[in-house]
């Protein structure tokens, strides 16, 4: 068995002449299963049209991989080696040297598509996609499955005027995968604010902190921080910081002399009345009881 035999690639023969210049061009387009613990001899290396076993896969053409499972590396010539996980896009540019290898102890599954652009498009897709921008943390798009799965049908079946709808097709799933990438790196950002945020309530849940304060340090508007903390964390900011301080006035508990008032008051609980009630809400019994066990 070879490893063309895990892989099916569909050739687009159906160009016709007057309308198949439509700025974006389908070569070909197809997906790839490669079993966990294959015996292939060259399970270890994806190949392509032509190899050069000095500077890696050279193609003259687009290629767009979505892997939909497995983990590997990816290597540009003259850059370093970077991890591929299951979720992500690889954008390759014509003429571009990469060489990808996938671990063979998990299933690997990618779709691809080949592609040729008009003047116009390529300069576009070059600027969109530069050097830091050609690996996409798309994760798991069923509607990028299904516009892949739809150009394999259409390219399979050569309907008249095929090449039409899979520029479409293409443009659909350039644009989709444009659009990942901008809210990958807005969804990446807001993440490592919400984190920070975490930080530094965790750092003082003893201190009389303001959420808005953490906002303003954060350098953004309130309702931006607390819709974005619900959003990624599952409860809103003031839920947070009183379960940690909660879960830190059981520590005291137990391992302090502290008074149960001295531990509210610490934890910048209104009152006493109130600690011991939010307390016995959140763990069934109240603090008192508590210290007794």
């Amino acid at each position: 068995m070879s490893i063309n035999d895990l892989q099916s690639e569909f050739r687009n023969n159906s160009l016709e002449n007057g309308i198949d210049d439509f700025g974006l061009i389908v070569n070909s387009v197809g997906h790839k299963t490669i079993n966990a613990n294959s015996n292939i001899s060259t399970v270890n290396r994806s190949r392509d049209y032509k190899i050069s076993y000095k500077t890696g896969k050279i193609s003259d053409e687009f290629k767009i991989i979505y892997i939909t499972n497995g983990e590997g590396f990816l290597k540009f010539q003259d850059r370093l080696e970077v991890e591929l996980t299951q979720g992500k896009a690889l954008f390759i540019r014509p003429n571009q040297s990469y060489e990808y290898f996938h671990n063979n102890k998990k299933e690997w599954k990618e779709y691809f598509i080949r592609f040729e652009a008009d003047e116009t498009f390529y300069r576009h897709l070059n600027d969109i996609f530069k050097d830091s921008n050609q690996l996409i943390e798309i994760g798991f798009n069923e509607d990028l499955i299904r516009l892949f799965n739809r150009a394999i049908d259409i390219v399979k079946d050569q309907f008249k005027s095929s090449q039409i709808y899979l520029s479409g097709l293409l443009l659909h799933i350039l644009g989709l995968i444009i659009f990942e990438s901008n809210n990958s790196a807005i969804n990446k950002k807001n993440q490592y604010l919400i984190d920070k945020a975490k930080i530094i309530m965790n750092e003082k849940l003893m201190e009389d902190i303001q959420l808005n304060d953490i906002a303003s340090e954060l350098n953004i508007s309130y309702t931006s921080f607390r819709i974005n903390f619900k959003k990624y964390v599952g409860v809103g900011p003031a839920k947070y910081l009183s379960d940690k301080r909660l879960h830190k006035s059981k520590q005291l508990l137990h391992e302090t002399t502290y008074s149960i008032k001295e531990i509210a008051f610490q934890l910048q609980f209104s009152s006493l009345e109130h600690f011991s009630t939010i307390f016995k809400k959140q763990f069934g019994i109240s603090p008192k009881e508590f210290r007794t066990l």
